[in-house]
């Protein structure tokens, strides 16, 4: 059995708790802590969709892989990727790195990891309940690349889970959650920011003429 009573959880969300994995520093397990209906009902509907994903996908870049379960001190845990940069460092949630966002080199990372991500989900089929910058990861690979990974609200909670097996009803979700999702001000405002600064060259520049 694996002792986790004794960790600060690495994060805590609605009904589960991220701890890092004692024996793998590779991976982590989640506990639900806040087993009601719903929170067991979240954990059966991701794991029927890991199931439907690990039929056919190879590349896990952009979502943890799962790994099955393992019994710890605190109920049954559920083992992931962790999602830590390159240099051991926990990985900055999309809103924390989009707020950090000050110089054109910033954004053109932002709008290239998210230009990445896009492709990423409707190449693989992914589905998501909903995109959240919170629930988003940005994983730094070297100085100068980040991926981002989206670590929760993966599946789908509808009775006919038609985008889960329809590729045309999987795209038309995915574009109506996008375009959702870059309306989010954790993004707005960082994007703005920059369309600010590229109208504001485009005067300074006129002036000059």
């Amino acid at each position: 059995m694996i002792r986790l009573s004794d960790q600060t959880p690495l994060g805590t969300g609605r009904h589960r708790q991220c701890y890092a994995h004692p024996e793998n520093a590779q991976r982590c397990i989640k506990i639900i802590y806040n087993a009601d209906r719903s929170g067991n009902k979240e954990i059966k509907r991701e794991l029927r969709y890991y199931a439907h994903l690990s039929r056919y996908l190879r590349d896990w870049s952009g979502i943890p892989q799962y790994y099955g379960t393992v019994e710890t001190d605190l109920g049954t845990g559920y083992v992931y990727d962790i999602i830590t940069d390159f240099d051991g460092k926990p990985s900055v949630t999309l809103r924390e790195f989009a707020s950090q966002c000050c110089y054109d080199s910033d954004i053109t990372l932002l709008r290239q990891m998210l230009k990445t991500l896009k492709k990423y989900l409707h190449d693989n089929h992914i589905v998501t309940m909903t995109l959240k910058p919170q629930n988003i990861l940005c994983r730094r690979l070297s100085e100068s690349e980040v991926v981002a990974v989206v670590c929760d609200n993966i599946g789908e909670s509808t009775f006919l889970p038609l985008a889960t097996w329809s590729a045309w009803f999987c795209h038309r979700k995915q574009a109506r959650l996008w375009t959702r999702f870059m309306a989010q001000p954790a993004l707005a405002i960082a994007l703005d920011n920059d369309d600010l600064r590229q109208k504001s060259v485009m005067l300074t520049t006129s002036h000059r003429v």
